[in-house]
């Protein structure tokens, strides 16, 4: 299958100015139509410098829009958990992000697992939490302190206690391996590891 990420850095719904979002996304989904992807994953922000209240009654705001013209393409968008308390653009932190999935339940959720680990989530209760609601995860490991897209086993995540929840609660969703910082050999060789 096929998943496509939208514009997250020219557009970031949190900011005021950042108008153009519609337009963007628009053609975004047009092309995930034509390559009928799987699902499309929107980021609610990648920063913000207003009021965090304000901020989120913005996002809310552009993404009951986004997915009134995500149904107008037949796409399906999923919400990624973004933002690091580490770096001062958590908006979202775990409930809140549950909360959002449930004020728009026509979207699904995709889990980053390095931000869920950074921003102290507990892995397998999220998982568990999101059950069916969980399309897919973007899989990467860190050290808990910044987001390194490290191959799994390479950092301090609980691998064991997020495959054993997701068997569980969420065995169809997808995996996105989302790597950085090694070569293609070891990335491939851990992803054999991983599926096999």
């Amino acid at each position: 299958g096929l998943s496509l990420h939208g514009p997250c850095v020219g557009v970031n719904l949190a900011e005021e100015s950042h108008d153009h979002y519609l337009v963007a996304y628009e053609r975004f989904f047009h092309f995930a139509a034509k390559w009928d992807a799987d699902f499309v994953v929107v980021h609610t922000n990648e920063s913000f410098r207003q009021t965090p209240e304000r901020a989120k009654t913005r996002i809310k705001f552009r993404l009951e829009r986004l997915l009134a013209l995500a149904a107008a393409y037949d796409v399906n968008l999923v919400i990624e958990n973004v933002g690091l308390r580490s770096k001062g653009t958590l908006l979202f932190d775990r409930d809140e992000y549950l909360h959002l999935l449930i004020d728009f339940p026509q979207a699904g959720a995709l889990l980053d697992i390095g931000h869920a680990h950074i921003n102290g989530w507990n892995l397998a209760e999220t998982v568990q939490r999101l059950g069916t609601r969980l399309h897919a995860c973007h899989v990467h490991d860190n050290d808990g302190q910044s987001d390194k897209h490290l191959c799994i086993g390479q950092g301090s995540v609980d691998w064991a206690g997020f495959f054993q929840a997701a068997q569980k609660s969420a065995a169809d969703m997808t995996l996105v391996f989302e790597y950085a910082n090694t070569d293609m050999a070891t990335a491939l060789n851990n992803i054999r590891q991983i599926t096999e």
